[in-house]
């Protein structure tokens, strides 16, 4: 199963949410908004599984670590369409068939 929201509960500790990274760029400036924001936390990495980056949060800080982690998603995420070409001409094809439909409903009437 494909799991996009990286944040779950800790294993052992109901009052404590667990984000994590698998992308050692992404994880650190995940932590250094976290320290900017003095926001507590603890960390691991998991040398022996699958590498990734751990960062367990009290759930009283939760609201603003999901923020500060979707601001770091945002950060490095791709875009929907990389090439500028394609991407302005989608939006011209686009405001062409809404001009068009436009037209069309004000000249059948």
């Amino acid at each position: 199963m494909i799991s996009t929201i990286n944040f779950q509960e800790h294993p052992t500790n109901r009052n404590v949410k667990v984000f994590f990274y698998t992308n050692l760029e992404h994880a650190n400036h995940f932590e250094s908004l976290l320290n900017d924001k003095s926001i507590e936390f603890e960390k691991q990495i998991d040398d022996q599984g699958d590498q990734r980056i751990y960062y367990g949060i009290h759930i009283s800080h939760f609201n603003d670590a999901k923020h500060l982690n979707y601001l770091t998603i945002g950060k490095f995420r791709n875009k929907f369409i990389p090439d500028v070409f394609f991407r302005y001409l989608l939006i011209t094809v686009s405001i062409l068939v809404v001009g068009l439909s436009i037209a069309g409903a004000l000249l059948s009437e």
